[in-house]
């Protein structure tokens, strides 16, 4: 039964098959044929693709870098504290911190 239904099938499928060889003949190879192929293919795909492509790129690259420059000019110093530990020297960091430990340092009664 089910070799039937199969036979009948190809019977349907062969004429189709006829006419789609007859439509599309089968291209002789030659030495330039995978060369003219990629030729083709990069010419239809490079055209409108890569130039969207190249726009937004450009775009987002402007943007970014626009950004990047206003971050750093207005933003940073805005955010900043004036703080004067952060305007304190080295030698001015040791020496608060020196003069803290002092009175660990002195027996009990001598504060002075």
């Amino acid at each position: 039964m089910e070799r039937m239904n199969r036979d009948r099938g190809d019977e349907k499928l062969d004429p189709l098959w006829a006419e789609y060889r007859n439509a599309c003949p089968d291209v002789e190879p030659s030495p330039n044929f995978m060369p003219h192929m990629w030729q083709r293919i990069e010419a239809q795909r490079g055209a409108l693709a890569s130039s969207w492509f190249r726009l937004w790129a450009k775009v987002w690259l402007v943007a970014t870098v626009t950004l990047a420059i206003v971050m750093g000019a207005i933003l940073i110093p805005s955010f900043q504290s004036n703080s004067p530990a952060y305007m304190a020297s080295y030698v001015d960091v040791l020496a608060a911190a020196d003069s803290a430990n002092d009175a660990v340092l002195l027996p009990t009664g001598e504060t002075q």
